[in-house]
This record gives structure tokens, sequence and C-alpha cells, in this order.
């Protein structure tokens, strides 16, 4: 336990000098402007002038935080994939009955379609993401980052449903199709109009993977 001495004896921490403030507020505000812009108008038509315009700044201001297109992406997509990392539990899941289990996996996979796919966020990802199937420079810069999520999601995911008589691996394989199938569903839209028709999909494709949890 801190005593009151030690506390005082400690010194502060940090602040931020209003410069530095200023810069994180600009920096902000243009990653924003690249969601937006991703989101609206797709990754070829994201230029810098666009998100210049979107974000309100000077071009100088916007070169001077990010020098290049692949640098303002890199950094967008370490913002977007930061909240998408689920954070352990203590300890795995427990549940009073096979129904109860498969009812949580189900709920899990449609909140992750309805929160992190289906959305502003989840589109400019994936923009990002096809992106780097034709654009080496992009790739270069960004590969290792989407490896090391990959990792991470993988094991914290394992950490929270590790249930008996299923392997850890099976179940990363499991929530890797899930991963799959929804950033894919976002591309059926040019296929399937009805937003309506592409969530009972989710929450089918969901039914069916939750009873592989037991």
């Amino acid at each position: 336990m801190t005593t009151p001495d030690a506390a005082a004896d400690r010194p502060e921490a940090p602040t931020a000098s209003r410069k530095e403030q200023q810069a994180i507020v600009a920096r902000d505000r243009i990653v924003r402007a690249v969601i937006d812009c991703l989101d609206e108008h797709g990754y070829a038509e994201t230029s810098i002038n666009r998100i210049q315009e979107r974000a309100g700044i000077s071009r100088g201001a916007l070169t001077h935080h990010f020098p290049s297109k692949e640098e303002l992406m890199v950094v967008t997509a370490e913002r977007l994939l930061q909240p998408t990392l689920v954070p352990p539990r203590k300890g795995p899941r427990q549940f009073d009955s096979a129904e109860q289990r498969i009812s949580a996996v189900e709920a899990d996979i449609v909140w992750m379609w309805e929160r992190l796919v289906d959305t502003r966020e989840g589109r400019a990802l994936l923009e990002i993401l096809v992106a780097t199937r034709t654009d080496v420079a992009l790739k270069g810069r960004i590969s290792e980052t989407f490896v090391r999520w990959n990792r991470a999601i993988n094991d914290s995911l394992a950490a929270n449903y590790l249930l008996h008589g299923l392997a850890e691996e099976e179940q990363r394989e499991l929530w890797t199709m899930c991963r799959v199938f929804l950033r894919g569903l976002n591309t059926q839209s040019q296929f399937e109009p009805d937003h309506h028709a592409r969530s009972a999909l989710v929450r089918s494709f969901a039914r069916m993977i939750a009873t592989r949890f037991v």
C-alpha cells in the first residue's frame, strides 16, 4: 500500500505540452477523415486532397503528420484494429448448459457483425485490406500489423472460450471462419442490397458455428 508521504514524494506523471496536444488532436482529425473517405469513396478515391478537404486542414499540416498515403493507411488500420481486440477474461466462460453456450457464442458472432464489421470502421478497414493485395508499398508497411493482430485475436478468443471437448486449434479455425465470413459479407451488398437479408445470413451462420462449441 502506498503511504500519503510516499505518494507526495512521487514525481508527477509528465503531461503533454500544448503543442503535443494540438498534434494529437490534428492527427485524430486526419485519421477520422481517412475513415470517412474510405467508407464513402473507397481506397482508390481516397486521395490526399480529399482527406485534406474532409479534415479541414492545410496540405502542409497533413503532410507534416503523415508524409505519405501509406503512412496514413498504416496508422488508420492500427486505429481500426485496436477496438476489435477482445480483452481476455480472468478465466474461460462458464455455462450451465449446452444451449446456453450456443446462445452466448451465437450472440457474440452477431455482435461482431453489428458493432465491428457492418460499420463505417469495418468497411474502411476492408478497403485497406483489399488494397494491400495489389499495392506493394502498402503491403510492405502493413502486412506484419495484420499478422500480429490475427495472432492476438486468436489468443484472446481461445482464452475466453476454452471449452472441454473442443481443441484450441479447432476453436481458432472456427473463429477464423467467422472473421472471413463476416468480412466477406460486407462485399455481398453488391449482390444482395437488402440489409435485412444479410443480417439473416449472419444469424444463420452464427447458429451453425455456435453449435460446434458443444
